[in-house]
């Protein structure tokens, strides 16, 4: 059943000569105001985006109502010298710990550590000589301490401690390890790799403009998109930074996808310009026939990778969060610039956008006439005509193709970053390694139990004991002694510094990986011994942070699922007017990302190509894959628009599916193959970061959009319209008359 042929929006009638500019919306009516208002905007962003990072903070990966957190944040409120966050390691390669020179440094440390507000030595080789810290060499000794304050005063006390203590030359080496320095590195590192990737990805992705837009005026009318959106969003991200935590690494979100969709958007605006003018419209009615078209294909594509992003929020980590207020400010802003900005500036620049252009630009394949081609016989358009020729091999190919991609998917492990995340010559990886092969007493992966309401008493014994008989517990020290498999050791009496008033804390030893599926399951044990008396003890340490986080998670994931697919199916179905198309889109998008994840697998946790990349193997960092899937997932659902719009215009216009499936694809296919380059290359211009975190989102970003723009858009959807025909298309009446008043047809680019 064919439905009868509908006149597309792109065929209607152009504009009079008397009313070009009423046309026009009424912001565009005078373009300078708009550029200089737009250039006000650049000049006040880029002022108060230049003390972004200040506002933002390490860390924000717990889940603040976890027991995990709220226990490390009892622990440093009623024990500040509890357990320690930053390590202190003194080595003499060519002496021992104990020689004069090695000790004279030891003590300075100490009336270093000692003298500053809020740090406190938890312990010290050189106050009291304990073996346990040092070295099976005899090399190296450790001085352990506790940093108090939050995330950002952490970072604060530990640089100016690290700029006084730290001697990298000389027979004696002092370097800073442990959370906070690690923190500190991550840092550092991801401005350093911030700075570089874009000193790489800017002139890439100049030259690949030029070459797609075939001249230089042409080409920086995106940039100056970009500038606006970046600018723009990091002057957001200051604010919100004041008022609640945002993570330092949405900076680099900032960055990729504020340049990533603003060439997206001026490529579809600038195109379909040209397209307009070459049809000899003057420049005021080109611009206003691109504005209802490709215009507003731009508003629908904000709209749903904007509404996906915002789903990040669901989560209770202010990590994740971060992206969702970084994500959705970049859209806001670049849809508003490729609308406003851009469209002022090409009424200014007129026929001017072809200045300085080289080649022949906007050169297109000639047909047997000697005119254009028609878009169905261009690439791509033989390209979805071949796929549906064979659409079922075609197809099965492809999803075998990602489904072998996917498949290492299957066993991954999880985890929280830790100093792996850093390169092997980082500081506190380097005292990491040594402390973890050197001192073979280290607690570093010790458990935590704290109660606020719990004094000093007999039955604290009696859990203490139960405690240290729970299978892989070496050790339980507290202030009713220490107990190892369920009989107390040493003196029977009371240890100071594990009771302050109320309070009472428990140091838990283990022999489990704290970051591992061991480490879960003691936490899980520890949780089920009874307490006695009905008091509430929390629960800390490395182990039980992963657990929290992962539960946490976990448990959000769901909802945030069900919300990204709910807001796909309905935007999409709006801008469409198809039930079965949105459908379409959210599988073939989940098929993607499972390949995508899997090959992230692969490689950073099976550790294939890890030297190419420069990456240690480890677990996934159980936040990025969260990040990923929403960032890429966003990204497919706005190339499913670029081409839908196309093959829409076309089928509303002919009622031919699959003529309208190869001149939808052949008009549209050069536009997405040349924004998912360049997108591509913002991403992977992260594979250079010292940070595996980072690298690991920026290598399955970019690919996750090469996947989607050339096998997914170029393979499976042409064959999935071909076997369903007319059928893709329908929708019951009272949807189809909804979404037609909505969106009208979703204009072509």
């Amino acid at each position: 059943m064919s439905p009868t042929p509908v006149p597309p929006v792109a065929a209607a009638a152009p504009p009079g000569p008397a009313e070009p500019v009423r046309r026009l919306p009424a912001a565009l009516r005078r373009p300078r105001w708009v550029l200089w208002i737009s250039v006000v905007f650049l000049v006040l962003t880029g002022v108060l985006s230049g003390g972004a990072s200040a506002a933002m903070k390490n860390g924000g990966f717990d889940d603040p109502a976890s027991d995990s957190a709220q226990a490390a944040k009892l622990l440093a409120a009623e024990f500040p010298s509890g357990q320690a966050n930053l390590v202190l390691l003194v080595q003499d390669q060519g002496g021992r710990v104990d020689d004069p020179q090695v000790a004279e440094t030891g003590k300075h440390l100490l009336a270093v550590l000692t003298a500053e507000p809020g740090v406190h030595v938890v312990a010290s080789y050189f106050d009291g000589g304990d073996a346990a810290l040092r070295s099976t060499d005899g090399h190296s000794a450790l001085t352990t301490v506790r940093v108090g304050g939050d995330e950002d005063a952490v970072a604060r006390t530990t640089t100016r401690l690290h700029d006084e203590l730290v001697q990298r030359a000389g027979p004696v080496t002092v370097r800073f390890g442990g959370v906070a320095q690690v923190n500190n590195d991550l840092t550092q590192q991801t401005g350093n790799d911030l700075a570089l990737s874009e000193a790489v990805a800017l002139p890439l992705t100049l030259i690949l403009l030029f070459f797609v837009f075939r001249g230089v005026v042409a080409a920086l009318l995106p940039l100056f998109v970009g500038m606006l959106s970046v600018s723009g969003s990091l002057a957001v991200l200051h604010g919100i930074g004041e008022v609640t935590p945002v993570s330092v690494f949405a900076v680099n979100l900032t960055a990729a996808l504020g340049l990533g969709l603003a060439v997206d958007y001026s490529l579809l605006i600038v195109s379909r310009y040209r397209e307009e003018r070459e049809r000899g419209l003057p420049g005021p009615q080109a611009l206003a026939v691109t504005l209802r078209t490709a215009g507003r294909t731009v508003v629908f594509s904000g709209a749903i990778v904007a509404a996906v992003l915002s789903t990040l929020l669901v989560f209770k980590q202010y990590f994740l969060s971060s992206f969702a207020y970084a994500g959705v400010a970049v859209v806001v802003i670049t849809v508003l610039c490729a609308l406003l900005p851009l469209p002022a500036a090409l009424l200014l620049v007129g026929d001017r956008i072809d200045s300085w252009a080289f080649g022949k630009r906007g050169r297109r394949e000639t047909g047997a006439q000697g005119g254009p081609t028609p878009p169905g016989d261009r690439l791509w358009g033989r390209i979805a005509g071949a796929v549906m020729h064979r659409p079922v091999v075609a197809g099965a190919l492809v999803v075998a193709l990602l489904v072998a991609l996917a498949w290492p998917l299957t066993d991954a492990q999880f985890g929280v970053p830790d100093e792996r995340a850093l390169p092997k010559g980082s500081e506190s990886r380097v005292v990491a390694d040594a402390v973890r092969g050197q001192f073979p007493g280290d607690d570093e992966g010790a458990l935590t139990l704290i109660s606020q309401d719990w004094p000093t008493g007999a039955d604290l014994s009696d859990y203490a004991a139960r405690l240290s008989a729970v299978p892989h517990i070496t050790a339980v020290t507290s202030a009713a002694g220490r107990f190892e498999q369920g009989r107390p050791v040493g003196d029977p009496g009371p240890l100071p510094g594990f009771g302050a008033g109320p309070a009472t804390l428990l140091l838990v030893d283990d022999d489990v990986v704290p970051y591992s599926a061991d480490g879960e399951q003691l936490v899980r044990a520890v949780r089920a011994v009874a307490v006695p008396g009905g008091h509430r003890v929390l629960v800390g340490g490395p182990s039980a942070q992963f657990l929290d986080v992962t539960a946490s998670i976990g448990d959000r994931l769901p909802l945030g699922i069900g919300l990204a697919t709910l807001l796909t199916l309905v935007l999409l179905a709006v801008a469409t007017g198809s039930v079965l198309l949105p459908v379409k889109a959210v599988l073939f998008n989940a098929l993607g990302l499972g390949a995508v994840l899997g090959a992230v697998v692969w490689v950073f946790q099976h550790g294939h190509l890890a030297d190419l990349f420069g990456v240690t193997p480890a677990p996934i960092a159980v936040t990025i894959p969260v990040l990923l899937l929403c960032i890429a997932y966003a990204l497919s659902m706005d190339y499913e628009m670029f081409v839908l719009s196309r093959i829409k215009e076309r089928w509303t216009a002919t009622g031919d599916p699959v003529a309208s499936v190869r001149d939808g694809l052949g008009g549209s296919g050069p536009i997405i193959t040349a924004a998912a380059a360049i997108l591509a290359v913002s991403f992977f211009s992260t594979a250079i970061s010292g940070v595996s975190l980072a690298k690991l989102f920026g290598l399955g970003t970019g690919l996750a959009v090469i996947l989607d723009a050339v096998v997914i858009r170029g393979v499976l959807v042409p064959a999935f319209l071909k076997l369903f025909g007319s059928a893709a298309w329908w929708a019951p009446g009272p949807m189809k008359r909804l979404t037609d008043r909505i969106s009208g047809a979703v204009g072509e680019h």
